[in-house]
């Protein structure tokens, strides 16, 4: 029983530290959102520059 909990531990901190790792050093930069839809110029941003 021992054994098996401290297998899913170390299975479960493995997965956690692959998700900080993925996070911090995954080099796709920053993204924009997909342009899949119209945009209605009655909801843009005042500030919007396009």
């Amino acid at each position: 029983m021992t054994t098996a909990l401290l297998i899913l531990s170390i299975f479960a901190l493995a997965l956690a530290v692959a998700t900080v790792v993925t996070v911090f050093r995954d080099g796709r930069g920053p993204s924009v959102p997909p342009r899949s839809h119209y945009e209605d110029p009655q909801f843009r941003s005042p500030a919007a520059s396009y």
